[in-house]
């Protein structure tokens, strides 16, 4: 059987209140004309001028993008999953673009793997527990992430952005195609002085 693909990370735990249900929100601007889309699931960081911004592979993560609380398509100001390239408030700060984003510290989130090659079986996927890896961005899909994890990098230098903490349902997973399930946490931290202009 095939897994199916969920695409970026989604929120599973915070490793401090493990019977919480709901992640930690915080709200965080968004730059004017900002020129690449958002979506559910997209890695984030922080810019000097105190908004974020979607990070590559290999960046300090602030969060997890978990859509947009509001802006300004032009004509009124809305919410949804994904916030639009190029969304454009200018100096109007009512219409401003706010992420809701959760702080990726103390948090554990599911990630699926990018291929069906490195490896196989339970055991060889199971083999890769405590080490680390790389993601890599794809193609979001109605206006979910497409990052997934990089398998094929792992390693156990902790240079790498995440750290594999866990292969949840085993046995609903089929470990000799693409899209297996990690459960991950973030190595590559962005945590000093957090910006929030919301509380949660």
């Amino acid at each position: 059987m095939a897994n199916l693909s969920r695409g970026g990370f989604r929120w599973v735990k915070n490793e401090s209140a493990p019977t919480s249900t709901t992640p930690p929100i915080v709200y965080m601007k968004v730059a004017d004309d900002y020129g690449t889309a958002l979506n559910i699931g997209d890695p984030v960081k922080r810019v000097s001028d105190g908004t974020i911004a979607a990070c590559s592979a290999g960046d300090r993560i602030f969060g997890i993008y978990d859509g947009a609380a509001q802006y300004y398509d032009g004509s009124v100001i809305r919410s949804g999953p994904t916030l639009p390239a190029s969304t454009s408030y200018d100096t109007n700060l009512e219409r401003m673009s706010i992420a809701r984003v959760i702080p990726a510290q103390g948090q554990i989130f599911e990630l699926d793997a990018d291929d069906g090659t490195t490896a196989t079986t339970q055991a060889a996927h199971e083999a890769f527990v405590n080490e680390n890896c790389e993601w890599v961005a794809g193609t979001a899909v109605n206006g979910q992430s497409g990052a997934a994890l990089d398998i094929s990098t792992h390693a156990t230098t902790n240079t790498l952005s995440l750290n594999i903490v866990e292969i949840p349902s085993k046995s609903l997973q089929d470990f000799a195609a693409s899209r297996v399930k990690y459960w991950v946490k973030v190595n590559l931290l962005d945590v000093a002085g957090a910006g929030v202009i919301l509380g949660v």
